[in-house]
C-alpha cells in the first residue's frame, strides 16, 4: 500500500480534535450517497417509462404502414398485402382504414377513430387480437338482424359509454355533399354490436379507438372495396427503415412508407429530453454534495498543519502531500458512490416489488412504471460521482502541497 493512501485512511479513522471535521466528513458522504440513489432511481423511473411507452405503442399499432403518396384508396389491395407479406423482414401484413366518427349509446356519445381490420390476413398483423381482453374478435363480421356487424371498444370508452358485451352502439359516421348552398353534412348512422372490449394499456388509445370488420368500414363509408393504408408487423422494430426500404421497392414508386419511429418521434424526442434534464438536475445534486469535500479537506489540512510540516521535513515531496488529500476525496466519494448505488437499487427493487410509482394514466397514458435499471447507467453514475469527487479535492490537495515545513511548525 502506497504510504500516501495509508495516511489518508489514518485520517479518516482517527479521532481529531475538531469534531466538525467528522461531522462534514459524514455529510459529505451522505449527501453524495443521497445524489446517486435519487440519479440512479430518476434514471430507471425515466428509461422504464420510455420502455413501457413503447412497448404500449407497438402492442397497439403497427411497426410499418404503406400508403398511397396521393392519398387515394388502395384498390388491389388483397395482392398489395399478399406481395409486401412476402418482403424479407415482414412478419405479417393486413388492409386497414381510419374513420373519425361518433359513437353513441344510452344518451351519450364519444368521438372515436374507427378502425378497420382485414379479417382475411393473419392475426397477428391485427393488434386487436392480442389486446382484446373480454369478448372475440372474430365476431366482428358476423352480421345480425340488429347490427350489420360487430365492434370492439376500448376498456376507457366503454366506461365512459356504460357499454358492455352484447349492447348495440351506433356509430354516426360524418359524410358531405356538394348542395346548391355549398357542402352540406350528410351524417350516416349504422348499429353495431359490442363483440368485445379491449385495453392496450396507453389511456389515448383505448379511451377514443373502435374496430370494425373493413368490409362493414367500406359500407359505412360507401367507397367500395377499398382500403387505406397497408399495416405490417416486423422482425425486428430498430431495423424497421431498412425494411421500409425493401416494402417501397416491392409496392413501387407511387407508394410511401411510414414506420413507427417516424410517427411517433416527437413523443420519443420529448422524453429523451427529459431523461437528458433529469440527469443535469441530480448530476448538479452530487455537485453540491461533494462541495462538502472541499470544506471537509480544508479543514483537514488546517487540523493537519503540524503533520504535514513533519512529512516534508522526513523528505515527503509535495505531489506526495497532496496525493494523500486526493486520496482521502476519493476515499469519501467511493463510500458516497457505493452507498448510494447499494440504496438506489434496493429502492428500485422495492418500487417494482410493491408496485409502489403509479401515475395518472389520463395524462401519461400509462397508469403505472417499472422502473427499469439499466447496469450501464448505475456504473455511470458512480463513476460521476467518484469523478466529482476527485474534482473537489484540487483545491485542498494543492493547499497542503504548498504548505512548508517551516510554516506548519512556526507555532509549535
Amino acid at each position: 500500500m502506497p504510504y500516501e493512501l495509508f495516511i489518508a485512511l489514518r485520517y479518516l479513522r482517527a479521532r481529531r480534535r475538531q469534531t466538525t471535521v467528522s461531522v462534514l466528513t459524514v455529510i459529505a458522504v451522505a449527501g453524495i450517497a443521497l445524489g446517486v440513489a435519487a440519479l440512479i432511481v430518476a434514471q430507471a423511473a425515466a428509461t422504464g417509462f420510455r420502455r413501457e411507452v413503447q412497448e404500449k405503442i407497438l402492442a397497439g399499432t403497427a411497426h410499418l404502414n404503406l400508403l398511397r403518396r396521393d392519398d387515394t384508396g388502395i384498390e388491389d389491395y388483397r395482392a398489395l398485402r399478399d406481395r409486401v407479406a412476402g418482403v424479407p423482414g415482414v412478419r405479417a401484413a393486413a388492409a386497414t382504414s381510419y374513420e373519425s366518427a361518433l359513437l353513441t349509446f344510452g344518451g351519450r356519445q364519444e368521438p372515436v377513430i374507427l378502425k378497420g381490420v382485414d379479417t382475411e390476413a393473419p392475426r397477428e398483423a391485427n393488434e386487436i387480437f392480442s389486446t382484446i381482453v373480454e369478448g372475440d374478435a372474430a365476431n366482428l363480421g358476423v352480421e345480425t338482424e340488429e347490427a350489420p356487424g360487430g365492434i370492439i371498444v376500448g376498456r376507457e370508452l366503454a366506461r365512459a359509454l356504460g357499454l358492455r358485451i352484447g349492447d348495440t352502439a351506433t356509430v354516426v359516421s360524418a359524410h358531405s355533399r356538394l348542395t346548391p348552398a355549398g357542402v352540406q353534412p350528410r351524417p350516416r348512422y349504422t348499429r353495431f354490436k359490442v363483440t368485445g372490449i379491449f385495453a392496450s394499456g396507453l389511456y389515448e388509445y383505448d379511451a377514443k379507438w373502435s374496430y370494425i370488420a373493413l368490409g362493414a368500414w367500406q359500407s359505412l363509408r360507401g367507397e367500395g372495396d377499398a382500403a387505406g393504408l397497408i399495416q405490417m408487423k416486423v422482425d425486428d422494430i430498430y431495423a424497421v427503415e431498412e425494411v421500409a426500404a425493401r416494402v417501397r421497392e416491392a409496392a413501387g414508386a407511387e407508394y410511401a412508407t411510414s414506420s413507427w419511429q417516424e410517427l411517433n418521434r416527437p413523443l420519443f424526442a420529448a422524453l429523451q429530453l427529459q431523461q437528458r434534464v433529469v440527469v443535469i438536475f441530480f448530476a448538479l445534486l452530487i455537485a453540491m454534495a461533494a462541495l462538502n469535500i472541499v470544506t471537509t479537506l480544508t479543514m483537514t489540512v488546517i487540523e493537519k498543519n503540524r503533520d504535514i510540516a513533519i512529512l516534508r521535513a522526513q523528505g515527503a515531496t509535495p505531489r506526495s502531500i497532496g496525493r494523500i488529500f486526493r486520496f482521502q476525496g476519493l476515499i469519501v466519494g467511493a463510500m458516497g458512490a457505493g452507498l448510494g448505488l447499494m440504496t438506489g437499487l434496493i429502492a428500485c427493487w422495492t418500487a417494482n416489488r410493491y408496485g409502489l410509482v403509479s401515475i395518472p394514466a389520463e395524462i401519461y397514458s400509462v397508469s403505472a412504471i417499472r422502473l427499469d435499471i439499466a447496469w450501464a447507467d448505475c456504473l455511470g453514475v458512480a463513476a460521476l460521482a467518484v469523478l466529482v469527487s476527485f474534482a473537489a479535492t484540487i483545491y485542498p490537495a494543492r493547499t497542503a502541497s504548498r504548505l512548508t515545513p517551516v510554516e506548519g511548525l512556526r507555532y509549535e
